[in-house]
């Protein structure tokens, strides 16, 4: 079995089943299939999609998890068959907050997230920085990478401005923070599919109504919207401003469907990276034992644009 993890990104579309296998109808009559035993997630993450009553029972006797999100691809809530709670031994493990565990998976996604920014300071033309050897430090400090980082990357952009978070007045931090917030949707969405709780974060603290864990996550990942939005710009000969937010939008949906990197001889694209890394995080906290996780390298990722293919129906 495969076990694939449906994304569901086509509006309109209507779910059934039939002598085991599952069928997606398109609005313009098209029609994907899979076999029901190949499926282990669900994510409807567009508007009127629609189930039938034994499409549903059907995906729920083969202990499929269907995730539903709302209008901004953000999880609302999942079906799950009776008594089932995903992967309980990961559940438990996770809530015994095993703090060496926890440590030693936080150092090994902070090294993945330097390392990709490294790479990515790297490919886009700049070779002035020393975060390599700052890695290789006893004591890693998070603010001063982060400012050689910064300092480099908009050095390389062409606009030497200062990076913001929260509130971002310049367009490459507005864009930049969409890019996250993609990626943070995914991440989230992949955390309950595997049966982690995204309330408890490794590093990251957990507030009131927060999600720290996908925060933790994330990390590996956000070199790659930066790496993005630099050949964003690279596409403009002249200016760019607040009116291309929408084209940077479509730009980072391109790319987390066109960029893939290999892992085991397989390649995944970006999107569907981010399941296996999750998974393999999932499987970390089975054993608390790091050797088989999956980081991604930015450095790995190449472009792949199937031009025969313009259906959003992942597999």
């Amino acid at each position: 079995m495969s076990y694939h993890i449906l994304h569901l990104t086509t509006p309109n579309c209507a779910i059934s089943t039939d002598k085991g296998l599952l069928f997606c109808k398109y609005k313009s009559g098209e029609t994907n299939m899979i076999s029901l035993a190949d499926i282990k997630a669900i994510i409807v993450a567009t508007h009127g999609v629609t189930f039938t009553n034994s499409a549903l029972a059907k995906l729920l006797e083969n202990n499929v998890v269907i995730l539903h999100c709302n209008n901004s691809y953000q999880p609302t809530g999942w079906s799950l068959p009776l008594q089932r709670i995903v992967r309980p031994k990961v559940f438990y493990n996770q809530i015994s907050r095993n703090e060496d565990f926890e440590i030693k998976l936080w150092k090994n996604v902070l090294k993945s997230k330097i390392n990709n920014q490294a790479n990515c300071l790297d490919i886009i033309g700049n070779k002035e920085h020393t975060l390599y050897k700052l890695i290789k430090k006893p004591l890693v400090s998070e603010s001063n990478i982060a400012r050689q980082y910064w300092k480099h990357y908009f050095d390389e952009i062409g606009n030497p401005i200062k990076r913001e978070h929260e509130n971002a007045e310049n367009f490459e931090n507005i864009c930049l923070n969409y890019g996250y917030a993609v990626i943070k949707t995914l991440i989230y969405r992949a955390i309950i599919v595997h049966g982690l709780l995204p309330e408890l974060g490794i590093h990251h603290l957990g507030k009131y109504n927060s999600t720290p864990l996908v925060y933790d996550l994330m990390e590996p990942y956000r070199p790659f919207v930066d790496y993005y939005f630099y050949k964003f710009v690279q596409d403009f000969e002249q200016d760019y401003n607040s009116e291309n937010l929408k084209e940077w939008a479509k730009f980072v949906s391109m790319a987390i469907k066109c960029y893939r990197i290999k892992i085991n001889g397989i390649s995944y694209k970006i999107v569907d990276s981010v399941d296996l890394y999750i998974e393999k995080i999932a499987e970390s906290y089975m054993q608390y034992d790091c050797s088989n996780l999956f980081l991604p390298q930015l450095k790995e990722q190449y472009l792949h644009i199937d031009k025969h293919r313009n259906r959003e129906y992942e597999e």
